[in-house]
């Protein structure tokens, strides 16, 4: 049985084999860069500023926090998460890698029994700022990661189809010329997190939550 909970994106991609659960952004004033009122932007696709604020709140209400709550950790790991998950969709779409519903089913099933019931399953997912809404949308990612393990390296171990697809999708990263505010740092497709930049690294990050 698949191992569960790994918190973020990189560590579904880090041990793809081994299928994950993770737990899933603001605007810059002014003008000229393409991010301009958007928190990030993955090729074509941009992630808003109500986007961030929608998952960010989710998290923290999860976590039985409040809205003003809100900590440059959260902000990008969930930022780096909801990039990261545009890239895997855009690769599984590339290399027609398809998800049925029955294979969300049947994993989201195991994860449940492997938690000792559907009421343990929440509580666990939910300490890790994870909605049970969410848990399907999830899971298909992880067995995209998974399947595209197999198409990428056939032939490979374990670690070998994880490199594969981490490989991958940083190349596409770099493809797409992904990128995001300057506000919260800056994309590194090579890690496929959001780094800060030299200017911002003492300035905290911060998001209006209640501002839409």
């Amino acid at each position: 049985m698949p191992h569960m909970y790994a918190k973020t994106i990189n560590s579904r991609l880090a041990a793809a084999a081994g299928i994950g659960l993770f737990a899933a952004t603001f605007g810059l004033s002014g003008c000229g860069t393409p991010t301009a009122g958007s928190a990030a932007v993955v090729g074509d696709q941009r992630i808003s500023e109500s986007e961030l604020n929608s998952e960010v709140e989710a998290v923290l209400a999860l976590q039985g926090l409040p809205a003003t709550d809100s900590s440059n950790e959260i902000i990008t790991s969930t930022l780096d998460e909801m990039i990261t998950a545009i890239l895997v969709e855009e690769l599984a779409s590339r290399e027609k890698v398809e998800v049925t519903q029955g294979e969300i089913d049947d994993l989201r099933l195991q994860y449940i029994a492997q938690a000792g019931g559907q009421e343990a399953f929440e509580d666990q997912i939910g300490g890790q700022g994870i909605a049970f809404s969410e848990v399907d949308s999830i899971i298909q990612i992880n067995i995209q990661v998974s399947k595209l393990g197999d198409a990428l390296e056939p032939q490979g171990t374990p670690d070998e189809r994880s490199a594969a697809v981490f490989i991958a999708v940083s190349d596409l990263s770099t493809e797409l010329g992904t990128e995001v505010s300057p506000r919260f740092g800056t994309w590194d497709p090579e890690s496929l997190s959001v780094g800060p930049t030299s200017d911002t690294v003492s300035e905290p990050q911060s998001i209006d939550l209640g501002s839409e």
